[in-house]
């Protein structure tokens, strides 16, 4: 995708409307953006509202068939999400309190860690995971973050309360072990060592370049710079390793590739970047140098017709990217989250597209 200029946005704009609440199936059908014959950079995966997505099989086929479905648990306000690449993907609830932990491997839903006084969450938000495969919660009530290892036992708790007037996104530089934090009402990016020791910030409240107007998101591409998803400014800007600014990009209103509430950031193995607009309801994707790409979605409430609408959104809020270039995306106001898979020049090599060749 970083190898052409633009590409014309697939929109899904569709109006409620009354009907049966039992997903469709679209197993034979493959949802791309572009839409063929365009070279497909994008295709929509699954979605998952509860554990009564996962297709049954065997004899727990033949109990649910017996029994009815299982009281499943659901999201209540979906935040964030992040995906350990190897099936497991976190997602945070606030509204639970919670974190829910999706095994797509062994199709499973369950919560999150321990239920010790240490470990329990009053208001768990953004989400990151480090190298090693720990799992960083972070928690607004508490004005901390509270770190667990992939085995989710409690690891430490780091204290922000004197460095962050409210905690926003959070991101690791597993380049530098370093934690990233969004100061959202300082309007600064705070950096700590991964053990909680506070390194430095940047940034001030501003309209002007390497400042603020209440930054909520940030990610880390494989350059080692820091993208921060500047919320009131509309529009991202892209930093250094120490913090220098080095270029921006985006600007409010409601074409396909501006910003009209912008949540999250997040980057694909070619740093691609991907910025989800919770007002838009879609996605915006624009090349590392800051070049328009794609649109991906628009605008579906599910609640109503209970169907899948691959791609549409109601407020999408938590991106995120993993090693295997699969795509997360929170679509908070339809209680559930959606899959993609960027389609890298690399994937498609290895996994053809019927019914798109190559231009000579």
């Amino acid at each position: 995708m970083s190898k052409i200029s633009k590409l014309m946005p697939l929109v899904i704009v569709i109006i409620l409307t009354a009907g049966c609440a039992t997903q469709q199936p679209v197993q034979s059908m493959r949802f791309f953006w572009p839409q063929l014959p365009e070279r497909p950079r994008v295709e929509w995966l699954d979605a998952y509202a509860s554990e009564l997505d996962f297709p049954k099989e065997g004899f727990a086929k033949f109990a649910r068939n017996i029994t009815g479905e299982d009281i499943p648990l659901r999201f209540r306000q979906p935040l964030d999400i992040r995906s350990d690449g190897n099936g497991l993907v976190y997602i945070s609830d606030p509204g639970l309190a919670s974190v829910l932990v999706y095994d797509l491997k062994n199709k499973s839903v369950r919560q999150f860690g321990s239920t010790s006084s240490y470990a329990s969450f009053e208001a768990p938000t953004s989400l990151a995971l480090d190298s090693a495969g720990n799992v960083y919660v972070n928690d607004v009530k508490k004005r901390a973050i509270l770190v667990f290892t992939k085995d989710e036992k409690p690891l430490r708790s780091i204290s922000t309360a004197e460095n962050v007037q409210h905690n926003g996104g959070i991101a690791v530089d597993s380049q530098r072990n370093r934690l990233l934090v969004t100061d959202a009402r300082d309007h600064k990016v705070v950096v700590f060592s991964l053990d909680g020791a506070f390194q430095f910030s940047f940034g001030k409240r501003g309209i002007e370049d390497g400042e603020f107007n209440y930054p909520v998101a940030l990610t880390v591409n494989h350059r080692g710079e820091i993208i921060v998803g500047d919320a009131m400014n509309g529009r991202v800007q892209i930093f250094d390793a120490a913090g220098k600014f080095l270029r921006k990009f985006g600007s409010h209103g409601d074409s396909p590739s501006e910003f009209q509430i912008l949540k999250d950031v997040a980057v694909d193995s070619d740093d691609n970047i991907y910025i989800t607009d919770g007002k838009g309801h879609h996605i915006v994707i624009y090349s590392q140098a800051g070049e328009y790409l794609l649109t991906i979605g628009g605008l579906y409430g599910i609640s109503n017709t209970g169907k899948i609408a691959p791609g549409g959104f109601l407020m999408p809020q938590g991106i995120d990217i993993d090693a295997n270039d699969k795509i997360f995306v929170v679509d908070q106001l339809n209680l559930r989250f959606q899959v993609f898979q960027y389609l890298s020049d690399g994937f498609v090599s290895k996994h053809p597209i019927e019914g798109y060749l190559p231009r000579p």
